[in-house]
């Protein structure tokens, strides 16, 4: 955190109403949230972000995780391909002309929204950094791919 206010005691400080993190660069503080944006050109640019966290910022396990899913962002994509392509053909809502090439179903996507979990989440503490679309097929339907401190778990469907 680069900007901050004191408030109270020599150690008693808060967030002033934007500050800087390792990873998510300038992030606006809401109640009990952080909001910003961060650019995972794979799937397409760049997505708003919320991240799950108090006044005292990202922890450095929310930092790890999204860090790791924007290294790791072309075999994410990669490995949630395929589940994609399903999710839409289990909708009926398949793009026309997408044949066997399940790399396509990205152009049938458009960014929405990332948001990291803090570590409530899961039971055992991991970190979620949920990647959440649009679809061009069906106005309703937003499928999200699950990640866990920044690995690949699952594609989640969005209706």
């Amino acid at each position: 955190m680069t900007s901050s206010s004191r408030i109270g005691g020599d150690n008693e400080r808060l967030p002033t109403a934007a500050s800087s993190y390792p990873t998510f660069g300038t992030l606006q503080y809401g109640s009990g949230y952080w909001e910003g944006s961060v650019d995972l050109e794979p799937f397409g640019g760049s997505f708003p972000v919320i991240v799950r966290a108090t006044r005292d910022g990202p922890s450095n396990a929310q930092i790890s995780a999204m860090t790791r899913v924007i290294l790791d962002a072309v075999s994410i994509r990669k490995l949630a391909s395929k589940e994609m392509v399903d999710l839409h053909a289990e909708g009926e809502i398949s793009p026309s002309g997408l044949g066997s090439d399940v790399d396509g179903i990205w152009q049938h996507l458009r960014p929405c929204q990332v948001e990291v979990t803090d570590e409530s989440y899961y039971d055992d503490g991991r970190i979620a950094v949920l990647i959440i679309f649009e679809s061009t097929q069906q106005v309703d339907f937003a499928p999200a791919i699950e990640t866990a401190d920044g690995s690949f778990v699952e594609v989640l469907s969005g209706t």
